[in-house]
């Protein structure tokens, strides 16, 4: 079931191209980080977390994948809007990157994300987790657009996937909302354990340096389609803005940040849904 879940979520958590770690100096205050996760399109991408998380859970309901009945799954559905909810998320995420991103390093990220190829590039990632977008669509276009590249422009492509992380940013997010629906349909089956997020996580981990191969290729295609307005020489400088101190910082800080958000909306969804039985949770 672990590896079904995964598979479900795929396509729809590909697009994730956030990372994180936390330095040990001045931080900024939570309103700098609300704009900055405004400013570098964050805000909008966590909106669509609880979208991912359900059309997951629909399609693993479509193709029989879970042993739920009607009713327990319009539990869980109410469940996964409520413990993914966007403001819930968005003030999770804010904090925790008040607490990690450098305060001397607002400037060169407040610059960054202002300039017109920033505001470009932002435009773009966000149109591209929007709800509407065929995702398994870009994607085979993307693997069509990276094949047609020319050399300099694949190496930029792959550069860029490793310098922002993608893969292990989106393996971290796939790992987290798979722990969460799996905590979720537990709760809502009266006579079935809730799985502590210790246990269901080391279960997923088993299976990471697969997920990390996959999405690596992936991210790849993604990349190609989604930045195929963007010249070699903007791309290029995207990539140095990545690998430079500010913005590496604040990729690593986005991922912590997720990784804490997700890993709080896991606890939630473990709590047992109203009509189920109780049972224990740790």
């Amino acid at each position: 079931m672990a590896r079904a879940m995964v598979n479900t979520f795929v396509t729809l958590l590909a697009l994730a191209l956030l990372a994180a770690a936390a330095p040990a100096r001045a931080q900024v205050d939570e309103a700098a980080a609300e704009r900055l996760m405004h400013r570098s399109g964050l805000w909008e991408q966590l909106g669509a977390t609880a979208l991912g998380a359900r059309a997951g859970i629909e399609a693993a309901a479509r193709h029989r994948l879970t042993a739920l009945n009607d009713e327990q799954l319009r539990r869980l559905l109410r469940a996964t809007d409520a413990a993914f909810a966007a403001d819930t998320l968005r003030r999770a995420v804010r904090r925790a990157l008040a607490e990690r991103v450098p305060a001397a390093h607002l400037p060169a990220l407040q610059g960054w994300f202002d300039s017109d190829l920033g505001q470009r590039l932002t435009a773009l990632e966000v149109a591209a987790v929007r709800p509407d977008r065929d995702s398994e669509r870009a994607l085979r276009q993307g693997i069509t657009r990276l094949n047609a590249a020319s050399e300099t422009r694949r190496r930029l492509i792959e550069q860029l996937v490793e310098a922002s992380r993608a893969a292990e940013s989106t393996t971290g997010m796939t790992i987290n909302v798979a722990v969460a629906v799996q905590r979720g349909m537990a709760s809502v089956k009266p006579d079935e354990p809730v799985a502590p997020v210790a246990t269901l996580r080391a279960a997923f981990d088993a299976q990471r340096a697969q997920m990390l191969e996959a999405y690596r290729g992936m991210s790849q295609a993604l990349f190609a389609e989604i930045y195929q307005s963007v010249s070699d020489a903007e791309l290029a400088r995207y990539l140095e803005f990545l690998r430079g101190a500010p913005g590496k910082q604040f990729l690593e800080a986005t991922m912590q940040a997720m990784d804490r958000a997700l890993g709080e909306a896991a606890e939630r969804l473990g709590v047992r849904a109203p009509g189920a039985a109780a049972g224990p949770t740790t």
